[in-house]
């Protein structure tokens, strides 16, 4: 009589684990389903240009999924669009330590660092004698990479 009680305590409590473990998958599943959702919703936003909502919803995207590479990469251009030259670094490097490759994530980061070194000369130009040595050869490469900027307009915003 006690083995009969001890199988079926044994039985139960199989039943109750094998209960609990399946719980979790069902709300996993779902919690899925929701951040694709979420994802879907931040790319509408993006292809918009409703930034600051797709920046939300990305940044929602990768508080479950961190490492995630495309939402890094699409805040990395939301924050360059944005004039957050910092933080689109931030994100572009967060992109390529996830995906190498990523030639886009490479370019998009070498595009905001240009746009970094112009503002700096920018500000340098206006200091000094702009007649020095080092004043011409400011104002010499402040003119190389605003040229470089003006060239591939198309080419460059078809990264971002």
């Amino acid at each position: 009589m006690d083995r009969i009680r001890l199988r079926t305590l044994i039985a139960i409590f199989a039943l109750l684990l094998a209960a609990c473990s399946s719980t979790p998958k069902k709300e996993e599943h779902q919690g899925n389903e929701q951040i694709i959702a979420i994802q879907s919703q931040a790319e509408r936003a993006y292809k918009l240009a409703m930034l600051d909502q797709a920046e939300s919803l990305y940044l929602q995207v990768l508080q479950s999924v961190p490492n995630y590479a495309p939402a890094w990469f699409r805040l990395g251009n939301i924050y360059t669009r944005t004039s957050r030259h910092e933080a689109a670094i931030s994100a572009y490097m967060r992109c390529i330590e996830l995906e190498p490759n990523n030639q886009k994530a490479w370019y998009n980061m070498g595009l905001v660092r240009i746009k970094q070194s112009t503002n700096v000369l920018t500000s340098a130009s206006g200091q000094g004698d702009k007649n020095s040595p080092v004043g011409r050869q400011i104002r010499a490469l402040l003119d190389a990479l605003n040229q470089l900027q003006s060239q591939p307009q198309a080419e460059a915003q078809a990264s971002l």
